[in-house]
């Protein structure tokens, strides 16, 4: 019988809570399912005594981004190079800037679940939840609990799954808004087809049943995802982008989203219908509201961040011959001059006139972008035929 070794992996940049990641362990035990590893790809610090509770439950292993020793040695031990590992592992926008690029930091979890003997490696974000939002009317809401493992692994351990996962129920993770020329913003940041819910939806996302709709996807979530490791030779590694403007270094989004493309067609992605609960806020069931700095500031880095994910997207979209943009970039571009200036004036905020700037650099650095990526995807090969070896 295949081994069913299973881990938990998440990425924070302190691990100085509880929450969620016990409600995950205690949700396991609930079902009995047995979870070999907690794998925390980390920043900055760890709080001892939250460490130390998460110890009790199950084993933690923790991975200091940009300061692995033990994924470097492991690797080393397998028989990479030092500059392939520096490909998979490196931080060069660490020290300077104190970032890591979304897809890197996945990395430092998939690597390290291959070093423990992991088959199955289970993703959750620090602000997801193994529940489901069923109501929400006049301040009543209300929950119901799933089995998270159970739920993934029905499917999972089919032959041909390479990996499953499902959206969200909540929030949006950005503010119902409305204002002059929202369209073209959106559309400067290939996001329009969510122009009619940004506008004109304030209510969280709920879901009264589960696991009904079970559907083939190329679209995975990361904050909800779970991996076969034993198709390892299918699995690639996580990839995204980041941009230097004005002495600030920005992450694209959307590390999840480039996945899908790489597997679509080597085995199937299942949309397994389990849309859990995303406290992307953190204050819950308080609505939110566009007018508050934090909120303003995330609609901003997630302008951003689209931006800077959106030129290797298209490319690595036709690559593989799926649906592209439609628009043309410079469409795009004009779009955004007219929606960037107005939520700039809109808003009182200045940084919203750098993302036309954003949006060139980023097309501009595409080649740079996409070599790195086919450094990646190369040295990533040879792990795996030095996997194949053992």
């Amino acid at each position: 019988m295949k081994n069913e070794r299973k881990a938990f992996g998440i990425i924070t940049k302190n691990l100085n809570h509880l929450k969620p990641i016990n409600s995950f362990l205690d949700n396991a035990k609930k079902y009995g399912h047995k979870v070999e590893h907690l794998i925390v790809s980390y920043e900055d610090e760890i709080d001892p005594s939250v460490l130390s509770s998460l110890q009790r439950k199950c084993q933690v292993t923790t991975v200091k981004r940009g300061n692995a020793p033990k994924l470097n040695s492991f690797l080393l031990e397998l028989g990479l190079a030092k500059e392939d590992i520096k490909i998979i592992l490196g931080t060069p926008n660490k020290e300077k800037y104190g970032l890591v690029a979304y897809g890197t930091s996945r990395n430092y979890v998939l690597i390290a679940a291959l070093m423990l003997g992991i088959n199955y490696l289970m993703f959750f974000d620090t602000d997801i939840y193994p529940k489901i939002l069923t109501e929400f009317t006049d301040e009543k809401y209300s929950f119901i609990d799933i089995d998270f493992i159970g739920s993934h692994m029905k499917y999972l351990i089919e032959n041909d799954v390479i990996l499953t996962t499902s959206d969200y129920t909540g929030y949006y993770i950005i503010p119902k808004m409305n204002f002059p020329y929202l369209m073209e913003l959106l559309r400067g940041v290939q996001k329009e087809d969510r122009f009619y819910y940004i506008s004109s939806v304030d209510t969280p996302v709920t879901r009264n049943m589960h696991s009904k709709n079970i559907f083939d996807t190329q679209k995975a979530l990361g904050g909800n995802m779970a991996l076969d490791l034993s198709k390892i030779d299918i699995i690639p590694p996580f990839f995204s982008t980041n941009l230097i403007l004005d002495e600030e270094c920005f992450l694209g989004r959307g590390e999840d989203t480039l996945f899908g493309p790489e597997v679509h067609g080597l085995g199937r992605c299942v949309d397994i219908d389990l849309l859990i609960f995303h406290n992307c806020f953190g204050d819950f069931p308080n609505k939110p509201e566009i007018t508050k700095q934090k909120n303003l500031d995330r609609f901003y880095y997630a302008c951003m961040g689209w931006l800077i994910r959106n030129p290797f997207f298209n490319w690595i979209r036709n690559k593989y011959a799926l649906a592209a943009e439609e628009i043309n970039i410079e469409q795009r571009y004009e779009s955004l001059l007219i929606g960037s200036g107005s939520a700039a004036e809109y808003f009182n905020d200045e940084r919203f006139l750098k993302l036309p700037r954003a949006f060139k650099l980023a097309y501009k650095k595409l080649d740079d972008d996409i070599k790195h990526y086919e450094d990646l995807m190369f040295a990533w090969k040879k792990l795996r035929r030095l996997l194949n070896k053992e």
